[in-house]
């Protein structure tokens, strides 16, 4: 053997290699366990406080991570970008309800009594959630994606969630259509301008407030920002915050016993439709995106195919799409009521309980039980996929664009310092375009 020349790994190294490069999927076994085993720990009100520490301190870290990685010209060129807009909050909120309402129209018509009515209620509830707040920017920074778009769509899409989702829950809802027996009801006290005031602060809190301080941060002491951001190894820190996350909701569900009150029929339906649902709509956003039906670029091509061309988004907008609008989150649209000292009726709102909580206060806690179960096993399907695709979307945004790719090397050269991931995920004998 040459001496220079390096041996392979071992098959038992390289399964030991893949094994650690999939850490966060362990991660992610390893929370719900936690949570399964000691919920009292990481639930609302529970012993570390989760209704303070995880809600406003954990996601709040992952935004200031997220604003110190971004770059301020890139960002504002995507609030800006109204197609963005458009293509990713139609899909969140009108394409998915519209498919999984008539999924659930077609197992109530089957008249199955395996299957409680109320978990198919609380579909339709996980249906029209706008996209979950940390997960999809985590995934998209990942794959090397426009992460600045992500975060925008996570921003319009939280914002219009406060109002769209209570919307789309009565239209789907209809009593004339069966619906009377799960109708929203929140217990007394509490008004929508107050529900709609304390959802506003807790996005002001959360998710805004933290993404300029970061933005501020890195645009007075860029180098700094930068030269911390590898040393502490951010992209890893938001990770792991993230899987704090998901472990605290599962705490709250393991404590309310909310996988003992629905059937095992539902919880398999659940299961296997939201690997269906996440499939389904991540090749939409990519059909829808992408084009693909125009194929390459051709001389003399007909008009419509140069206009919709135009239309056609990058590699790395693409990404962020498939992530943000097939992703489901209860995200900060969360408040719980609390006993005033003064008086028993709940006159306040302590922010960061699930959304079920605000529109179901009414039934008891079976009810808002089952009705949240499908929003927790969607969500972990969701992070599980989005894991195990972002080497694809990765592969494909690295790989040279093909023939007819428009504005493709102007993106990286904007967004060249943006985040960690472009110092630590691309590799840096590679600079390939990300073309669109």
């Amino acid at each position: 053997m040459p001496i220079n020349e390096k041996p392979n790994p071992s098959v038992m190294r390289r399964i030991v290699d893949y094994v650690l490069s999939q850490w966060f999927i362990a991660g992610l076994g390893l929370a719900v366990g936690l949570a399964a085993a000691f919920p009292k720990v990481g639930m609302t009100r529970g012993s570390i406080r989760a209704e303070w520490t995880i809600k406003y301190g954990c996601i709040g870290l992952i935004f200031l991570i997220t604003g110190l990685s971004l770059s301020t010209e890139a960002l504002i060129k995507q609030a800006k970008n109204y197609r963005l807009h458009i293509v990713t909050q139609l899909i969140s909120f009108v394409g998915f309800s519209a498919v999984v309402y008539g999924i659930v129209a077609i197992i109530r018509a089957s008249h199955t009594s395996k299957i409680d009515p109320v978990a198919l209620a609380g579909i339709i509830l996980m249906s029209i959630l706008p996209t979950t707040v940390a997960s999809n920017i985590a995934m998209t920074r990942n794959a090397g994606g426009n992460v600045e778009a992500a975060t925008i769509e996570v921003c319009i899409g939280n914002t219009l969630g406060t109002f769209i989702t209570p919307l789309l829950l009565s239209m789907y809802l209809q009593v004339r259509d069966g619906w009377g027996f799960i109708q929203p009801k929140a217990e007394s006290g509490n008004g929508l301008t107050a529900i709609y005031k304390h959802m506003g602060q807790q996005l002001s809190i959360t998710l805004f407030a933290p993404l300029i301080v970061g933005q501020i941060v890195q645009n007075i002491w860029k180098a700094q920002t930068k030269k911390y951001r590898e040393m502490l190894r951010l992209n890893i820190v938001g990770q792991v915050l993230l899987l704090i996350v998901i472990w605290s909701t599962f705490c709250n569900k393991f404590a309310t016993h909310a996988f003992e009150a629905i059937t095992h029929e539902s919880v398999i339906l659940i299961c296997f439709m939201g690997v269906g649902l996440y499939a389904f709509f991540t090749a939409v956003c990519l059909f829808f995106a992408r084009l693909p039906f125009l194929g390459e670029e051709e001389e003399g091509e007909a008009s419509w195919k140069r206009i919709l061309r135009k239309l056609r988004f990058d590699k790395g907008e693409t990404t962020a799409i498939c992530f943000c609008a097939a992703a489901k989150g209860e995200g900060v649209l969360g408040i719980q009521k609390f006993e005033s000292k003064e008086s028993s009726s709940p006159i306040g709102l302590v922010l960061g309980a699930p959304l079920v909580s605000i529109l179901y206060g009414g039934y008891d806690e079976r009810t808002q039980a089952i009705m949240s179960t499908p929003i927790a096993l969607y969500q972990t399907t969701q992070v599980l996929l989005a894991q195990l695709s972002v080497k694809i979307f990765k592969h494909w945004i690295e790989s040279n664009p093909p023939r007819g790719d428009v504005e493709s090397a102007p993106q990286v050269a904007e967004n060249g310092d943006r985040s960690s991931t472009a110092s630590e995920e691309v590799p840096p004998t590679e600079k390939k375009p990300n073309g669109p």
